[in-house]
């Protein structure tokens, strides 16, 4: 049964429109009727075929996830406000927030700057502990169940796989919950999990927020386990003042482990010390290492955060569909791609202050996918990633940049034939403008250089029908797989932009 908007439940909270659906139900956002204020409730819908006994426990298993939300009281982790029974089954009614997650804030603006990941840290710990203190383990920690807000809120979610600590409700007998890349090793053990579990998993998520992935990524949920059970993380791109919590919060035996205090300690050490510079900080922060980053614009993801155990997302654009998700920049950022001279005020006759130094906004930032390549993307341009493509956009949807990964076939010259044959089903007189064979960092590639109109077919989002573009793609082989990098600009703007496009197709690489 699913349930139609404007209806009432417990002839209170009002069902406005459905934001998604989960395995256990649906995610509706709502409106508190009697309070006036808008909620999100979820709707526990059960799996066809249980047997009477199978539905009663699914039930007291929602309830358990309602009295676990509703013991923690605490500003980073999402309230849960009612829960209440309609048609035979439990509506729960939480807070409604709309903030970009923290894996969507790095695939977006990159690595958080050392401090910023220190705050973030004390404040899902804070969260953490409060739960611990009330016998509640998270078993999920990771940056996708982090939320961070424009104010600089971190809150924690989705406590549907939380386990409160002597409940045998959720007892099964070799059942492993939660996400491989960030989970303890004594849990893929099968051996008793308690508090440091989750400092564990707040560890991988505090290394995913300076690299871009966990620690243990390895691609596939074996490789990933194997590797989280028998290799030692890198640090060699982890900037050295967290590196002491990490490595504390880290160590594969729980005992082993710094406990929630000394975390905290280290965290608020490295708070406590300002360095001169920090080369993740971004232009875009304002000043004193506050958090006044607007995360979400027009085209941008919204989160809808839900307690016990849901997670929705509505999507005003879709990033897979390439509407990519944004952050605001400075004009800088947004200004031609080519970097502009910095103006030089003329002498005064008179005393004038002291000038304010002010830090260049870079034209290019380095960007490390999940997959082990890392490329000096453009700054200021909407990024999205989806399971094999990752592409950046300029704002004005004058310049495109792409890079996909090709696991069928290696031969750089056939994928590039291939690629060939894509663009002849969307684009329209094409002009080749040369195909040639050029080293890319030792390695031979296969690069097309040709100019196409665009016509009203594709689903390329930053493309516009009829006008005139100029595109580069490069095919480079390494390893097991081919990827394909394409620099589309205008025609208008290609020579104006042509070195930045160099610069960033040459700096693609891979593992390194």
């Amino acid at each position: 049964m699913v349930s139609d908007s404007n209806r009432l439940i417990a002839a209170r909270y009002q069902l406005v429109r459905e934001l998604g659906r989960g395995g256990m139900g649906v995610v509706w956002e709502g409106q508190d009727t009697l309070l006036n204020r808008q909620v999100a409730i979820k709707e526990v819908l059960l799996p066809d075929g249980l047997s009477p006994g199978e539905q009663e426990r699914q039930l007291l298993r929602t309830a358990r996830e309602a009295r676990t939300a509703a013991k923690l009281n605490h500003p980073s982790v999402v309230a849960i406000y009612d829960v209440v029974e309609e048609g035979g089954r439990p509506w729960i009614v939480m807070e409604l927030l709309r903030h970009p997650t923290v894996e969507e804030v790095v695939l977006t603006s990159g690595a958080l700057p050392v401090r910023e990941a220190a705050d973030l840290g004390r404040q899902v710990l804070s969260a953490l502990r409060t739960a611990h203190e009330a016998g509640i383990l998270h078993r999920d920690v990771k940056p996708a169940n982090i939320l961070l807000a424009d104010d600089g809120r971190a809150v924690l979610m989705d406590f549907g796989i939380a386990q409160v600590e002597g409940d045998p409700s959720l007892t099964k007998t070799g059942m492993v919950t939660g996400s491989p890349s960030f989970l303890a090793p004594e849990r893929v053990r099968a051996e008793n999990a308690g508090p440091p579990s989750d400092l564990w998993s707040l560890g991988a998520t505090l290394y995913a927020c300076m690299v871009g992935r966990s620690p243990f990524e390895r691609g596939d949920p074996m490789s990933t386990l194997n590797a989280l059970l028998s290799e030692e993380p890198d640090y060699r791109r982890i900037p050295p003042a967290m590196h002491p919590v990490l490595k504390g919060l880290l160590q594969k035996e729980p005992e082993q482990r710094v406990n929630a205090e000394e975390a905290d300690r280290l965290l608020a050490a490295i708070l406590a010390t300002r360095p001169a510079y920090d080369d993740r900080d971004v232009p875009e922060r304002k000043p004193g290492g506050g958090r006044g980053r607007t995360l979400l614009a027009a085209a941008a993801a919204a989160v809808v955060v839900l307690a016990g155990g849901t997670v929705a997302y509505f999507k005003l654009a879709s990033p897979a569909e390439g509407a990519p998700r944004a952050t605001a920049q400075p004009a800088a950022a947004t200004s031609p791609l080519t970097p502009t001279a910095a103006q030089t005020p003329e002498p005064s006759a008179t005393p004038t202050p002291t000038p304010t130094v002010t830090r260049a906004v870079p034209v290019i930032r380095m960007w490390k996918s999940r997959d082990g390549w890392s490329i000096m993307r453009p700054t200021g341009w909407r990024g999205a990633l989806s399971e094999a493509y990752t592409e950046w956009t300029r704002r004005d949807r004058t310049a495109h940049f792409g890079v996909e990964a090709v696991y069928s076939r290696t031969d750089p010259n056939q994928v590039l034939r291939d690629s060939e044959e894509t663009v002849k089903q969307n684009a329209q007189d094409i002009v080749n403008r040369g195909r040639r064979m050029v080293v890319h960092q030792g390695t031979k590639a296969a690069e097309w250089e040709f100019s196409w109109t665009a016509g009203t077919g594709g689903d390329a989002r930053w493309v516009t029908p009829g006008t005139r573009y100029h595109e580069v793609r490069r095919v480079v082989a390494i390893g097991d797989a081919a990827y394909i990098l394409s620099w589309t600009a205008t025609e208008a703007q290609w020579m104006r932009n042509k070195g930045l496009m160099r610069q960033v197709i040459n700096s693609f690489t891979v593992g390194a």
